[in-house]
């Protein structure tokens, strides 16, 4: 069985037709940069570099609006409020703004107890009133504990729109640039691999689609990741929108010509499983699960969500015994997981 369930006819250089299982389309240029017309009506731009595993792909459907998926607050911003990272310090001549936000950051990050979202958004409003060269900052870092907290519910998608839409300004300030090198928020692409980068535009573009997320605000989400600087992570967290949509032909582009050369390459074979088992293609789903667990040098929490899907891939297939022992090879590395442990026995 195809693993892509395609078939591409080249008929002139740079051009070919490929015939889908559902969709006839025509791409345009050369492998690693082509532009594919789809009859189901979808238009993807695809770039990348041919055998290294870097792909980025863009596409829209102009005669369908996909379907929402609901995706839990909790789970999508979990991560955001964790940090780590030394924290640079004023110089002799810094400014008292500088030095009062220096102080701030202590409180926020170096106190003996946790500072609260509501205090944080207090302080934060008194320093802007004193210096208004720590707007972008105090922003900036406010805008990282309202996400968690019911209070600024009602808020928090307006001030996120306003921080996204002055980004490069915001970004490129002097305080921004020099203390937000010490702040490393975590930040969940999708169950499995995280984005872990210092607090830059990238950083906060991918807290800004989480959160956009979390509100079922998925096409705002999309936009905003068009926007960004296309990367692996970019890719992936695509893919996953897509595949909370049910958009599972779109998940199908996205991670096309995939091979496993690191935990990113790996996630996304892992996504493009889900597609193929959601659409009843066993097979192809089993196949990429086994290229994304061939690398056994992968961060462990990949392996454990790649070995989670294909046990659910043979549970729907009725072998229940080869799903046992994936979830068996999770507990060896998780043995107080009690999802996976309540799996077990469900399949016993």
């Amino acid at each position: 069985m195809s693993l892509r369930f395609r078939k591409s006819v080249k008929i002139l250089p740079g051009v070919r037709i490929n015939f889908n299982k559902n969709s006839t389309s025509l791409s345009l240029g050369p492998r690693g940069a082509h532009y594919t017309m789809s009859s189901s009506g979808r238009r993807t731009v695809s770039a990348g570099i041919p055998g290294t595993g870097l792909y980025y792909s863009e596409s829209a459907n102009p005669r369908t609006k996909a379907a929402r998926a609901t995706k839990s607050p909790a789970s999508a911003q979990q991560d955001i409020h964790q940090f780590d990272g030394a924290t640079p310090t004023p110089g002799f001549l810094s400014s008292r703004a500088e030095k009062d936000f220096y102080a701030f950051l202590n409180d926020v990050y170096g106190g003996d107890k946790p500072m609260t979202p509501q205090e944080i958004v207090t302080k934060a409003k008194e320093l802007r009133v004193q210096y208004d060269k720590l707007n972008y900052a105090l922003n900036i870092l406010g805008f990282l504990y309202i996400v968690n907290d019911d209070k600024y519910e009602d808020k928090v998608i307006e001030i996120g729109q306003g921080l996204w839409a002055d980004r490069e300004r915001a970004f490129a300030d002097p305080i921004v640039i020099k203390y937000f090198r010490g702040i490393r928020p975590v930040t969940r692409i999708t169950n499995g691999i995280s984005a872990t980068e210092i607090l830059n535009t990238q950083q906060f573009g991918f807290i800004w689609v989480e959160v956009l997320q979390a509100h079922e605000k998925f096409d705002d989400a999309l936009t905003v990741l068009h926007e960004m600087k296309p990367d692996q992570l970019v890719g992936i967290s695509i893919a996953d929108i897509e595949l909370s949509q049910k958009d599972y032909d779109a998940v199908f582009e996205t991670t096309d010509d995939i091979t496993n050369i690191d935990d990113a390459t790996a996630i996304m074979l892992v996504l493009r499983g889900i597609a193929f088992r959601e659409k009843q293609l066993y097979d192809a789903s089993l196949e990429c699960f086994k290229q994304a667990l061939a690398k056994k040098n992968r961060a462990q929490e990949m392996l454990n969500r790649a070995h989670c899907e294909r046990a659910l891939t043979y549970e729907n297939m009725g072998k229940k015994a080869q799903a046992r022992k994936d979830l068996e090879l999770v507990l060896v590395n998780e043995p107080g997981n009690e999802e996976v442990i309540a799996k077990i026995e469900a399949l016993s």
